[in-house]
């Protein structure tokens, strides 16, 4: 795991420096009619999308930036929703097949159309110059660098408290203060995601007020699963605490 946490932070850094250029790189698009290319960023609920249109019949050759993001959902009334067109799937004629380390093969046949499905919760997208597109990018990718590495200070401890435990004798001093460590960490993580997302994360959506639609809570997050956990932490370091003293009181009377 902590393999895996360094070698996403190398690269998380290596995507902060390059970010301009792969986000909208030069495209060699000699001898292209018509394309539509983009690339996507999503870390930690954010989504940047970078999308270029050419239509040389039409003369159109545009690069649009766009931002969405999980934590702004909205239900939209079914009167003023869009609608998806979808096609009923004749499951006769339809079939799948496992190939090799469990992979599946669908093969879906579509004989029937059916009416079109009102979409019921709207994501909005927010239009971006370039510059803040690049900008705010940078910035979400910053938000999770930081998570990684805290994420790694955060193992790291977990591990040695772990490690310990292997040992004949485990109730001592340090696993109870690496388990401290974790167990503060995980119930610091609800209020720095907070702060994280005060000082680097912008609300995109403050000033907006979408007509027929209201907002979806995203109720019960993440951040507050980790803080029970680390108070269920806090909870078993305080009772290694206490089976140290129990058991440095008893080599005393000994």
């Amino acid at each position: 795991m902590l393999v895996v946490l360094a070698l996403s932070f190398l690269f998380g850094l290596y995507y902060f420096a390059k970010l301009p250029s792969l986000i909208a790189p030069n495209l060699d698009l000699e001898g292209v009619t018509n394309a539509n290319y983009w690339v996507s960023q999503s870390f930690l609920g954010d989504n940047y999308v970078f999308e270029r249109v050419i239509d040389k019949v039409n003369d159109i050759d545009e690069e649009n930036y766009y931002f969405t993001s999980v934590d702004n959902v909205y239900r939209v009334s079914f009167s003023d929703s869009l609608a998806l067109k979808a096609s009923k799937i004749n499951r006769d004629l339809s079939s799948s097949e496992s190939r090799y380390f469990g992979l599946i093969k669908n093969q879906t046949i579509v004989t029937e159309s059916t009416d079109d499905v009102p979409v019921r919760y709207a994501v909005p997208a927010l239009s971006l110059e370039k510059e803040e597109f690049v900008s705010y990018a940078r910035s979400n990718a910053l938000s999770l660098l930081f998570v990684i590495l805290y994420g790694m200070v955060f193992i790291w401890y977990l591990r040695k408290f772990i490690t310990g435990l292997l040992t004949p004798e485990f109730f001592t001093r340090k696993n109870a203060f690496y388990l401290k460590v974790a167990a503060w960490m995980a119930i610091a993580t609800p209020f720095l995601m907070w702060l994280l997302n005060s000082l680097i994360s912008m609300d995109h959506f403050a000033d907006l007020k979408f007509d027929n639609t209201s907002e979806v809570s995203s109720g019960f997050s993440q951040p507050m699963l980790m803080l029970l956990f680390g108070l269920v932490m806090l909870a078993i370091a305080w009772s290694f605490d206490q089976g140290v003293k129990l058991q440095k009181e008893q080599e005393l009377t000994i």
